[in-house]
């Protein structure tokens, strides 16, 4: 009988333990619900140890890293992500989009981009905000023909826009 009070209590941790581990992609999700993209971090960085989802694990990750505006984490996990089968999706591609623009390769922004845009998931205001840091990727670059050709693809989309009517304004003094 002694045996059995040392052995459940023994048993129950393992059974706790297991289950955390489980449950670390879990809590890296709620985390993310939450905003609290330090926890997510830590919580898929640990379902990545523990090879736990690990494709959605690197994606979650991914936005962890993303909104902490980490971006080249973001990207490495990203990255990853695809690599260990999650769907390279409009909008992953679009983050990735973003963390190329961020760490200043607009050659690859550009390619990510568009690769986003050729998926059926991207909303109107995605390809709006696409279309626009397009041209802002090739301004970084000084491809002024490209700007200028996308901007006026842009303006025809989207005539309303007031940042586009400011980078008109830009592009006239190239």
């Amino acid at each position: 009988m002694k045996c059995y009070k040392r052995i459940i209590p023994l048993i129950l941790a393992c059974m706790m333990l297991a289950g955390c581990g489980q449950n670390v992609y879990k809590k890296g999700v709620e985390s993310l619900e939450n905003k609290d993209y330090v926890a997510a971090q830590e919580n898929f960085q640990k379902a990545v140890e523990d090879k736990k989802n690990v494709a959605d694990s690197y994606r979650g990750l991914g936005i962890a890293y993303y909104e902490q505006e980490k971006y080249k984490d973001a990207l490495a996990a990203f990255e990853n992500a695809v690599s260990a089968g999650t769907k390279e999706t409009g909008t992953i591609c679009n983050m990735m989009a973003v963390c190329k623009m961020q760490t200043e390769n607009y050659e690859d922004a550009i390619s990510y981009y568009e690769k986003a845009l050729d998926h059926s998931d991207c909303s109107d205001d995605m390809k709006q905000e696409i279309q626009f840091n397009v041209i802002v990727c090739y301004e970084k670059l000084e491809d002024w023909d490209n700007a200028k050709a996308k901007l006026e693809d842009y303006v025809t989309a989207y005539p309303d826009d007031e940042k586009a009517a400011k980078e008109a304004e830009f592009l006239k003094t190239r």
